[in-house]
């Protein structure tokens, strides 16, 4: 599955008909859409999920835009809609999904108008695809569509391949890993079918007619006997497996606990603690410090940054400058004074030294002189003055941006450091305990390990009845299969038994043959990408249930450890499929699939940041990112070059220039 583009008609935010084109080019598989925080990145992806299965995510269910709403009368239907155009084995399919909302009720409430729409609206679902001309269109009966989307990508897989940044982190810790993986490698096709080929074969055993050897029918009736004991012994031998597993991983837990009681190994976590919180106040305050240098830097008057924010009128005094230059008159005068202050002090008599000017006197005749140069009966001095201030004003803005960058980048830097010094002041903090604490923890243990031996016991006791009722099936089996050779009137059904036996037996072969396949890859491939994201000392495993646990437990896993492991676990089965490593001469399981994620690094740091992002576009056959600009920032150093298309998301703003939160289009 490859998506060409996604079309909105009044969905929520999204006012009118609103399309993006995503980039199909295998060498730039990347399409980003840029916006900040409510912006309607979230948005995007729920309209995929309803449009394909129809799943709406919002708090309000309704998912006409509020403006069209509230401007509804009573009677007036309004459609919202969403279509998804994708390739799916080189044909080219649109889905489409319409809501039509009916206007019930409307009234005034204090000035305001409450619009009141069916609860229920008309939904009208279409599926089509093109034919190979590539002009004629093919609809598909609309009770068949859910089932040919699932053949596409089914509805409890989505949520591997559509997801938001809150979702990825328990990705990797879902209790339904075993399914997923079987489901996204295509080993569900041949589990399917082989446990139909298991119900046809004992269909074919049902149908043989015991009736004419005594021995042969009690056989079938013990075989029915016998089959409904297995299924039972089956679930209680599950439920004590999963009580084995529980115990297990709490004496693991307990062990882990009791590791940190260490004295020696508690010592050094104390001293690497206390140094680690020494330089973390230090790096704090070097960050105080950093930011009030560049509060100084842009509030000093001296760096003029009010300058440099209006350096567009600035431009048009450099303009005026170069014509003032020309100018011819340049007579000094005293800065800053005019006409009137002279007139001011003939008018009182004296000067400010408290010399008289009298008229006649010398001081009258050079005050006078003086006046005859000061603003404005002279231009000179007006130009002049204007000519000191408007490159007082330039002095020192050339540098301000590079100056103002670099001290942001200080910041930045520092920050980065703080988040690594936080993340190892927390290791070392749980590697200590406090003595006292161990005796508790050892008998928690203790007690774990007892569970743990009280449910391998059940479960080894219903293995082995699970295996005692395998051989009264088997020997049953082989009662009524040799009957019915023996017999003409079951001739036929016991060589269709045969058939479907030897199928089943191929099949199921076939299937654990692959699913090791698909195991070892998986460990291999999930270990190789977490080592490339994760910029610490750890590695993976992977049960035999394809639950994805770390090799040490010793630490609590963070939010950030998380993604990164559902990360690198995504990308892997990703990856798998991509390469179709299961693909023979007999079958072809590889499928393509997209990731269309929203906002997936918003736990993540900046440091894996870069690192998932060197990995996703070579392991997915499409990558479709809604991201924060601020995440942008980092993730565009390795995404850039991968990038087909890129989009902004932008609000529509009201004539006093504030942003419509009703009214988002992509630019």
């Amino acid at each position: 599955m490859i998506i060409n583009k996604l079309e909105m008609y009044n969905f929520r935010q999204y006012i009118g008909y609103q399309k993006i084109e995503f980039s199909t080019d295998p060498d730039k598989n990347v399409t980003v859409l840029i916006g900040v925080n409510t912006s309607g990145k979230t948005t995007i992806v729920r309209a995929f999920e309803w449009c394909l299965y129809g799943k709406n995510g919002f708090e309000d269910p309704i998912l006409l835009n509020s403006d069209i709403r509230d401007n509804m009368q009573v009677g007036d239907i309004q459609d919202v809609w969403v279509a998804v155009t994708f390739t799916h084995d080189e044909k080219v399919y649109t889905i489409k999904k319409i809501f039509k909302y009916l206007c019930n009720e409307r009234i005034s409430d204090g000035g305001k108008w409450n619009v009141t729409l069916n609860k229920k609206p008309e939904e009208i679902l279409s599926l089509e695809y093109l034919q190979s001309d590539g002009q004629t269109k093919t609809p598909i009966d609309q009770s068949n569509i859910s089932e040919s989307m699932d053949r596409v990508l089914p509805k409890d897989l989505a949520d591997y391949f559509f997801f938001g940044g809150e979702r990825i982190s328990g990705i990797a810790n879902r209790t339904d890993l075993s399914k997923a993986v079987r489901g996204l490698m295509r080993l569900d096709v041949l589990e399917n079918a082989s446990t139909h080929l298991s119900k046809v074969v004992k269909s074919f055993e049902n149908s043989i007619d015991t009736s004419g050897d005594a021995n042969a029918q009690k056989a079938k009736d013990s075989l029915g006997t016998y089959m409904k004991k297995r299924e039972q012994v089956v679930d209680e031998k599950n439920n004590a497996e999963k009580q084995m597993e529980y115990w297990k991983s709490k004496e693991a837990e307990f062990n882990a606990q009791l590791a940190k009681s260490n004295i020696d190994q508690v010592k050094q976590a104390k001293k690497e603690r206390d140094r680690i919180e020494s330089t973390l106040c230090s790096e704090k305050s070097k960050l105080e410090r950093a930011k009030k240098d560049m509060v100084n830097y842009f509030s000093d008057p001296k760096f003029r940054a009010f300058a440099y924010f209006g350096m567009p009128a600035i431009n048009e005094v450099l303009r005026s400058l170069d014509l003032l230059k020309g100018t011819k008159q340049n007579v000094e005068c005293v800065p800053d004074m005019e006409q009137g202050a002279i007139d001011f002090l003939v008018k009182r008599g004296h000067c400010i030294c408290g010399t008289k000017l009298d008229k006649g006197t010398i001081p009258y005749e050079k005050v006078m002189e003086e006046r005859r140069i000061l603003p404005p009966e002279v231009l000179s001095s007006a130009v002049q003055t204007y000519k000191s201030k408007a490159e007082g004003y330039l002095a020192g803005t050339e540098d301000y941006k590079s100056n103002m960058e670099e001290k942001y980048k200080d910041i930045r830097h520092i920050v980065r450091r703080i988040g690594g010094l936080t993340d190892d002041l927390e290791k070392q903090s749980e590697l200590i305990l406090d003595d006292t604490d161990a005796k508790k923890i050892e008998a928690d243990r203790k007690d774990a390990h007892t569970k743990y031996i009280e449910a391998k016991q059940d479960y080894d006791s219903l293995v082995a009845s699970i295996g005692g009722c395998d051989t009264n099936i088997k020997n049953c089996e082989m009662a009524i299969d040799k009957y019915a050779k023996s017999s003409t009137k079951n001739t036929r059904v016991a060589r269709f038994i045969s058939y479907s036996q030897k199928v089943y037996d191929w099949l199921l072969e076939t299937y654990k043959g692959k699913e090791e396949i698909v195991r070892e890859q998986l460990q291999i491939r999930v270990n190789d990408n977490f080592k490339k994201m994760y910029h610490g000392e750890r590695s993976i495993v992977i049960d035999d249930k394809y639950r994805v646990k770390y090799s040490d437990i010793t630490t609590e896993e963070s939010d950030g450890l998380k993604a990164v492991k559902s990360f690198a676990f995504i990308a892997s089965l990703v990856s798998m499929a991509k390469d179709k490593i299961l693909d023979d001469a007999d079958m072809k399981l590889g499928q393509v699939y997209p990731l269309v994620m929203d906002a997936p690094f918003s736990n993540v740091d900046e440091i894996h940041i870069d690192n998932i992002c060197k990995i996703l576009p070579q392991t997915a056959n499409q990558v479709i990112m809604a991201i924060m600009q601020k995440d942008w920032e980092y993730a565009s150093n390795n995404l850039n070059q991968h990038v087909g298309k890129s989009y902004k998301i932008e609000k529509d703003k009201d004539a006093d220039g504030k942003e419509i939160d009703t009214s988002t289009h992509f630019r």
